[in-house]
């Protein structure tokens, strides 16, 4: 539930970041605004981890600015409750594995 909670936040930051023209296509994927599911894309590369979606590779999150800066350090703090969260379902289905 805290994983996909995690993942609504993603969206929403990739969206805002989106809203505020800080999403962009890397020059080697031809440059340009970064379309609604490519930000998607980021989204769960960046809250769901052991998921790769290729969206990193398709839309970044550009720092030329203090707004952009923020935008990514929000990002690194979802991708680590990402992995905390992943870590902990994880862990209870071993549990419940286990008792089995």
């Amino acid at each position: 539930m805290c994983l996909l909670v995690v993942l609504g936040l993603a969206v929403v930051l990739t969206f805002s970041a989106g809203q505020h023209g800080l999403t962009t296509r890397p020059a080697g994927a031809g440059g340009g605004p970064c379309s609604v599911v490519e930000q998607i894309r980021l989204a769960a590369d960046i809250a769901v981890p052991l998921v790769g979606t290729g969206g990193r590779q398709r839309c970044e999150i550009t720092t030329a600015s203090a707004p952009g800066q923020w935008h990514l350090a929000v990002a690194h703090l979802l991708q680590v409750l990402g992995w905390a969260f992943a870590t902990l379902f994880v862990a209870g289905y071993t549990g419940i594995v286990r008792k089995a």
